[in-house]
């Protein structure tokens, strides 16, 4: 993934490099300043330069990682934590979409664990990439964060119900998620 979007973004990156260092050194001869027009055009440059650059960065820094029942998420410019045993959570999976945008109808078994604290902000943890969920050990010890404390009302028959589905996942990945 990381070498296939660093050899996808290179001429992203590249080419406006290349055309502002050109537009950078373009000098007009009657005041022996650079053109206006010169700098306009590196507007565009810039953004696609910038763009492209913050996008490389969160695919580089982008990790999750569990740490005694703390669910960690590192973006490109913000880390998230969230205390599993005390955060509601729950599953979800967003809809398909064809190659025009249009909605399908379908669900996408492309799983989502949503953590949220009282008062804190929701942290985001995919549970299936592309090809498939993450590994077992990893979906046990989620699950087994989940558990760590007691709940009550609502939120506890969310939590079991998270937690079922992540035990069935880890032990049979073809279980069907509904």
């Amino acid at each position: 993934m990381k070498i296939g979007a660093t050899l996808l973004a290179a001429p992203f990156v590249g080419i406006p490099l290349f055309a502002i260092s050109k537009l950078e050194g373009a000098v007009e001869p009657s005041t022996g300043g650079p053109p206006l027009g010169s700098q306009i055009l590196m507007v565009p440059f810039v953004v696609v330069l910038v763009v492209f650059l913050i996008v490389l960065l969160g695919i580089f820094r982008f990790r999750a990682q569990v740490e005694g029942g703390v669910v960690e998420v590192h973006g490109a410019f913000t880390t998230r934590r969230v205390d599993l045993a005390r955060a509601r959570v729950w599953l979800d999976s967003f809809p398909e979409c064809s190659r025009v945008r249009d909605l399908t109808g379908r669900r996408l078994p492309h799983l989502y664990l949503y953590a949220q604290e009282p008062g804190g902000r929701k942290v985001l943890l995919r549970l299936r990439a592309a090809r498939a969920f993450l590994p077992p050990h990893e979906l046990a010890a989620l699950a087994d964060a989940i558990e760590s404390d007691h709940r009550t009302g609502q939120d506890a028959e969310q939590a079991s119900r998270t937690v079922d589905l992540l035990r069935r996942l880890s032990t049979d990945p073809a279980t069907k998620v509904s």
